[in-house]
């Protein structure tokens, strides 16, 4: 809740509708867990908690955050549900879920709860984060171990998404190292909506996977807030790099979606791509991952 926070770590309505206020501000994000982090809370060092810091967050400067683990007021999909509703009143803007994903059974979870107590209470957009994402300040253990990877969750959300019949009104944002054009067309093909970087903007800014982001210590001043350090970021000379990187990964998606034969990349499907196995044959994704037989909306749904 950092940035919408009141004194004691609440959920601040005041904050939400200054912050809504903002033409900037698009939507609003309930984060669940992300790749690396699933079920562990962040430590921000008093280090990095400047007077601006501390002021955008709402917490105390100079004095190291800790995350919990989760939200304490959302223990199951109806809160979440609830939750969603909530911060949508408020602001007035599109609200979504982030997470990483464990199984199936959170997905139907939400499906099946959507379906009984209306579209109205969907989330607009769910982000699927795979479990190879996250941060240089993630455990090892939890980076290398825990969380389903992106090539095996977005299928399954997306299925499930298919099969309830809420795929066009909850979108799907595909997260997890897709850094790369061929690996975020890979995620349009499987059925996602939009596809977020932050390693690749990360690596144009000048990231070189020190894995000092908690430390303080980022040889590249990217992630660190000692002065002598931060001199390695250059804005003047990293802003045209970020911006390269982000037209170019456009430019680059077009043109496989063109070799593809389709006019944009909103025609991609399973059946334009081709997944190498472990003896060095391909198979089709669609016949790795079948598009699932829509099932028959409950009348709540078709009601709301």
């Amino acid at each position: 809740k950092y940035g919408v926070r009141d004194a004691q770590g609440h959920l601040s309505p005041e904050r939400l509708r200054e912050i809504a206020a903002h033409e900037s501000v698009r939507a609003f994000e309930i984060k669940l867990s992300q790749g690396a982090k699933p079920g562990k809370g962040g430590v921000l060092p008093a280090a990095k908690v400047s007077e601006e810091i501390a002021r955008i967050r709402g917490i105390p400067p100079h004095t190291d955050s800790i995350s919990p683990n989760r939200h304490l007021d959302i223990a199951n999909v109806d809160d979440l549900l609830d939750r969603v509703a909530t911060v949508r009143d408020l602001t007035g803007k599109p609200v979504g879920v982030k997470t990483a994903i464990g199984g199936r059974e959170f997905i139907n979870e939400l499906c099946d709860a959507v379906l009984r107590r209306g579209l109205a209470m969907a989330p607009d957009f769910i982000v699927i984060d795979g479990g190879e994402g996250g941060s240089g300040a993630a455990p090892q253990a939890l980076a290398d171990h825990v969380g389903l990877p992106i090539a095996e969750a977005l299928p399954r959300v997306v299925d499930a998404l298919l099969a309830a019949d809420l795929k066009r009104r909850i979108r799907v944002v595909a997260s997890g190292k897709l850094v790369t054009s061929a690996k975020a067309t890979w995620a349009l093909c499987v059925g996602a909506d939009f596809v977020n970087t932050a390693r690749g903007f990360m690596f144009a800014l000048g990231c070189i996977q020190a894995l000092r982001c908690h430390q303080n210590t980022c040889p590249t001043g990217v992630t660190t807030h000692n002065a002598r350090l931060q001199r390695g970021l250059v804005v003047e000379e990293k802003f045209l790099r970020v911006a390269n990187y982000a037209m170019g990964m456009n430019k680059e998606i077009d043109m496989i979606a063109h070799s593809c034969g389709c006019r944009h990349a909103r025609e991609f499907e399973r059946h334009h791509v081709r997944i190498v196995q472990s003896p060095g044959n391909s198979v089709a994704l669609s016949t790795l991952f079948p598009y699932p037989a829509a099932r028959a909306p409950r009348r709540e749904a078709l009601t709301a």
